[in-house]
């Protein structure tokens, strides 16, 4: 399995997921997208798939996503 992190939105339809961790499932390239930018699509936790291009993702080991606080439940840092 090859889990990746949004680190950064270079899209729109990336920014919502900043710093969230998915399962990368297929390639997105220039046989599937219409602006032909090169990357991974990659399924969140609730579902959604989303084309996101490489230079927006970190790979992420699995040791890392166990202890991942969903978007929006983070504490805020004092």
């Amino acid at each position: 399995m090859h889990r990746v992190r949004v680190v950064r939105s270079y899209y729109d339809q990336s920014e919502p997921f900043i710093g969230r961790t998915g399962e990368v499932i297929g390639h997105w390239g220039a046989d599937n997208n219409e602006d032909g930018r090169d990357g991974f699509m990659v399924q969140f936790e609730d579902g959604t798939v989303i084309g996101v291009s490489e230079n927006e993702v970190e790979d992420v080991a699995d040791d890392d996503v166990a202890g991942e606080v969903p978007a929006g439940d983070a504490e805020p840092q004092v």
